[in-house]
């Protein structure tokens, strides 16, 4: 198996691994909200934490979504100049488009890691929940390894047929 092949392969397990963990985040999260609602309007004594553990919960379900969009080239593209030009131009802007993914995912984990490694050195915990707030960090630089993972399988794979939107 090549070397793309063998990325291709890696990149698609971690990102159906993390589809299962945004899953099941967004399974506590609605499990969440909805028991607060209902115990705080009918007993009148809400969950203790529920706000922080919504808010971690979302963070957990979008960072590890991502790959998948990236890795199926399912993100928001305008194609208005692919009916204009033939399927290798359309070939060439895709590839450019993948190649523009991965730069800005690169350059935003870059930007991510200045703010983690200040809440970790200032010691910042969730309020409710007293969960350390570099934490969070942790897990979303983590995610976005798996999501410039799948970038970059994505930008290596052949471009996508502008007609199927699938890579080939």
């Amino acid at each position: 198996m090549s070397e793309r092949g063998t990325l291709r392969k890696v990149a698609e397990r971690v990102q159906r691994a993390q589809l299962g963990v945004s899953a099941f985040a967004l399974c506590v999260l609605m499990m969440v909200t909805v028991c607060d609602v209902f115990l705080r309007y009918v007993f009148v004594k809400p969950i203790r934490g529920s706000y922080d553990m919504v808010e971690c919960m979302l963070l957990v379900f979008v960072f590890n979504g991502m790959p998948a969009a990236f890795f199926m080239r399912r993100n928001i593209v305008i194609d208005v100049i692919d009916s204009f030009v033939g399927a290798r131009a359309t070939a060439v802007l895709i590839g450019v488009a993948d190649l523009l993914s991965v730069v800005c995912l690169g350059l935003l984990m870059w930007a991510m890691l200045t703010p983690a490694r200040q809440a970790f050195g200032y010691g910042d915990i969730k309020l409710e929940l007293g969960l350390p707030i570099y934490v969070l960090w942790v897990v979303a630089l983590v995610s976005m390894c798996g999501t410039l993972l799948s970038a970059l399988a994505a930008l290596v794979s052949k471009p996508a047929s502008a007609a199927s939107g699938h890579s080939a």
